[in-house]
């Protein structure tokens, strides 16, 4: 198997042929049809601790600081190749790059933010729903599920719940993985660490010192990259866990970047 084209995650900004269960692509043919395909999970919402001790040079976010982050929902899956694909050829876009590892159920790489805002965008003209992207505070509570530890199964790395560069157990994928291959955490929420990073609304802040408690996006001015929360496959250890951040430009792309979608809680699409 040939390496990917990187254009990749060395590139983010430090803070600190088809593959077993892919399946044929399938062609949604409209907004109507790929809105039916979104599934997320309502969150109450609440108080907790984010961060972690100031660790150098392992892109954790620091320091710990209390959070209450208001009633969301959050999509269940990152956004797929067969969801962005149709919102592709409704605006006459080229498709995204695969780099031929497959499309259908795999989380849409190659794709920069100011394009994830533009299919965003797309589907809140069709839908009741106002979709945005997560702040990163809302991303962490949410990979969390009501957890304090460093990753959100426990204390040590288990294979069954990321996409990583482990490769062992239910880690049989070299590069991405079909959305929901791994176990999801306690809310119901698949990838939250490891397959690709994540997109969320914040700008680029080293630290949270001075971040806002109410769970809201840490805007600035000016914004020249934007927060990316949970790895990739490419991670190892410190990279999975529910802490690890970093950042791309909005005009970045690589294989190892993607994003979920966030809207206001209890609506109908």
């Amino acid at each position: 198997m040939r390496r990917p084209m990187r254009r990749g995650l060395m590139a983010l900004i430090p803070l600190f042929g088809l593959l077993a269960g892919d399946v044929l692509a399938v062609e949604l043919p409209d907004r109507a049809a790929v809105l039916a395909t979104i599934k997320l999970v309502d969150l109450a919402g609440g108080e907790f601790v984010m961060g972690t001790d100031a660790r150098p040079g392992e892109q954790q976010g620091f320091p710990p600081h209390t959070v209450m982050i208001a009633p969301f929902a959050l999509g269940t899956t990152l956004v797929t190749f067969d969801q962005y694909d149709a919102f592709a050829r409704a605006t006459g876009r080229a498709l995204a790059q695969d780099e031929g590892w497959g499309r259908s159920d795999r989380p849409v790489i190659n794709v920069n933010r100011r394009e994830m805002l533009a299919f965003i965008q797309w589907l809140n003209r069709g839908s009741h729903r106002q979709f945005r992207l997560p702040s990163e505070a809302e991303f962490e509570y949410a990979a969390r599920a009501g957890t304090t530890t460093p990753y959100f199964w426990g204390d040590a790395t288990i294979s069954d719940y990321a996409n990583t560069a482990s490769n062992t157990g239910r880690d049989v994928y070299a590069y991405t993985s079909p959305v929901g291959s791994f176990l999801p955490n306690a809310w119901g929420l698949f990838d939250m660490v490891g397959n690709v990073w994540e997109m969320t609304q914040d700008c680029r802040h080293a630290d949270f010192v001075g971040a806002p408690s109410n769970g809201g996006a840490w805007m600035g001015e000016p914004c020249d990259s934007y927060i990316v929360r949970g790895g990739w496959y490419r991670s190892v250890t410190r990279g999975v866990q529910v802490t690890s951040r970093s950042a791309a430009s909005a005009s970045f792309r690589s294989t190892g970047l993607g994003f979920r979608i966030a809207a206001s809680p209890g609506q109908t699409h």
